[in-house]
């Protein structure tokens, strides 16, 4: 039997300087790899941040026109029972401004909510793409509009703690037939055209009913005044959002 034998190979030692260069090789192929991936998700991620900020831009368009038709409700709602305290201080004048005084004290004491477009922003906090936000002074201003918030509906709570207690004292005072009367098919409160009596006991309460009046109007004063800071700021940063992201207005 005839035995092959296989020729031994002799690999001949590469220089050092070519295992240098294929080291080299692979290392730039793995660092441009990285650098294309990191570019990748850098572009993604400024799409986003362009996506987000456009969205924060629709909602502060939400809430600029809701908080401007807010303010010039309440202001209306303000005055109201401003007049509604001016009569309840006059003894002597309740009994002749009987259609004013259900009038102011059934459209006066109402306040509802501002309504506040978190959308977004809660967006942003809750999946933590809040960080995509680069822009430090962009940031700092988005986080600036939404705290202050907070300290509105604080006020809103304490003006409708007050609500109640005026609702009690009021169930004393107006008759529930003349209340009534006042609302059309529309269920909007009117005006009455002659001079609706109080309850018999009215006298009792209308000292206490001016005096929780009192108290709701400067609640209410307070939370314009932070309303209308609001609306600044909303106006502020829509102008900032648009400037530093170059979007125009639409």
């Amino acid at each position: 039997m005839e035995v092959h034998h296989h020729p031994q190979l002799h690999h001949e030692k590469k220089p050092w300087k070519e295992y240098l260069l294929e080291g080299l090789m692979i290392f730039l192929a793995v660092m441009m790899g990285f650098f294309a991936e990191s570019l990748r998700e850098h572009i993604t991620d400024k799409d986003r941040e362009k996506q987000y900020v456009q969205s924060l831009i629709d909602d502060l368009k939400d809430d600029t026109a809701r908080i401007a038709l807010y303010i010039r409700v309440q202001k209306q709602s303000r005055d109201q029972l401003d007049s509604l305290i001016s009569i309840l201080n006059d003894p002597t004048n309740i009994l002749k401004h009987g259609s004013d005084v259900y009038y102011f004290g059934r459209l006066g004491p109402r306040l509802q909510n501002v309504a506040i477009n978190m959308r977004t922003v809660d967006q942003l906090k809750n999946s933590g793409s809040f960080r995509m936000i680069s822009n430090v002074k962009v940031a700092n201003s988005i986080m600036a509009y939404y705290e202050k918030v907070p300290l509105i509906r604080q006020i809103e709570g304490l003006f409708a703690e007050e609500f109640v207690n005026y609702r009690r004292i009021a169930g004393n005072v107006f008759e529930p037939a003349t209340f009534r009367k006042l609302e059309n098919q529309n269920a909007e409160v009117i005006r009455a055209t002659d001079n609706p009596a109080l309850q018999k006991n009215a006298p009792a309460f209308l000292k206490e009913l001016a005096l929780v009046a009192v108290y709701m109007n400067a609640s209410r004063k307070a939370v314009l005044r932070e309303d209308e800071e609001l609306l600044k700021s909303a106006r502020e940063l829509l102008t900032t959002l648009q400037k530093e992201y170059h979007l125009e207005d639409e």
